[in-house]
Parts: structure tokens; C-alpha cells; sequence
């Protein structure tokens, strides 16, 4: 039955569409992207593309949706597992993380995830000496600022070193 949610030929469909829109943001911005063109690098037609998504802008925030909703279940472990659980699913889902690391604009996905790691963070760094609002918030830039890049640069160079690494890089940064 097409169109049923967890039917094979309805995962196949989103896979490949998901999978030709990935491709095409790698050449190209969001805004110039056309349903159009994800079909043809798809190889599907238009009317499969609509059953799913209303344009490139609906599919993004489809994906972002998806991603945002994976981390914040990695994010919600406890300790090393939480990093751990986050890595890997930026393993995963490397092409988009790639993309959406790399744009000049701020991804939904990011802003989401620093929004909810902001109040835990602030909650738990205001126990430290001579810790006010303004330098806690210096603090959580900076701490976060420095996150991404690992994240980047781990991400650009192909994610050589092993997710433990990473882990242990960035802990090691965040010793109070």
C-alpha cells in the first residue's frame, strides 16, 4: 500500500528523494534547489515527491525535524554516552551534517540543540565561583563555539580518528 507510513516502497521513495536533495545541497543553496530537479536525480516523478513533501523548504524542515529529534534522544543519556550517541549519529548522517555544519547560516538543528543544552549548562556552571549571567553566557559561547569546530573539523577530515577520540578531545577541553 503506498503512502502507508513504514511501507517499503513509501521508505525507498523518502530514501532516494532524501538522498538526490543531499546531493544537490552539496552544489547548490536550498533556495535554488527545485522539485525539478530532486525528481530527476531521484528518478522519480513529481507526483511521488508531493505525496510526501510541498517543496525543497518542506523536506528540509523534514529532515531537520528527524535530525533534531535523534539528537535530543542522544542528548537526554547521561555523560559519555550522550557525546557518544550524538557522534554517531553524526556518523550516520554524515552528508547532511556536512551541509548543515558548513552553511553560512545557522542550521534549525543547531540552534535547536544549543538552545536546549543552554539552560542545563548555565544551571550547572552557576555553582562555579564569581559565576554571573554575563559570564556565563561567554562561557557557554565559547564552550559550544568550540564544540562545533571539533565537530567540523572532525566531519571535513573525514572522520579519521575514532568517536572515542573526539570524545576524549572534548572533555578534555571542558575541565573546570
Amino acid at each position: 500500500m503506498v503512502g502507508i507510513k513504514g511501507n517499503r516502497r513509501t521508505l525507498y521513495s523518502k530514501k532516494v528523494i532524501i538522498d538526490a536533495f543531499l546531493l544537490l545541497l552539496q552544489e547548490k543553496n536550498l533556495n535554488k534547489i527545485t522539485v525539478t530537479e530532486i525528481c530527476k536525480e531521484a528518478d522519480i516523478n513529481r507526483g511521488t515527491f508531493y505525496s510526501y513533501y510541498n517543496d525543497p523548504f518542506d523536506l528540509m524542515r523534514s529532515i531537520e525535524d528527524e535530525m533534531i529529534e535523534n539528537m535530543m534522544s542522544k542528548i537526554n543519556n547521561s555523560g559519555d554516552e550522550s557525546l557518544h550517541g550524538v557522534l554517531n549519529l553524526i556518523i550516520e548522517n554524515k552528508e547532511f551534517c556536512k551541509i548543515i555544519l558548513n552553511e553560512k547560516s545557522s542550521s534549525r538543528v543547531f540552534n535547536t540543540i544549543l538552545n536546549f543544552t543552554y539552560e542545563n549548562s548555565i544551571a550547572e556552571k552557576k555553582q562555579l565561583p564569581n559565576a554571573n549571567n554575563t559570564y556565563l553566557e561567554y562561557y557557554f559561547s565559547y564552550s559550544t563555539g568550540g564544540t562545533i569546530e571539533v565537530i567540523r573539523k572532525w566531519l571535513n577530515d573525514d572522520m579519521k580518528i575514532p568517536v572515542e577520540e573526539v570524545v576524549q578531545i572534548l572533555e578534555s577541553m571542558y575541565v573546570t
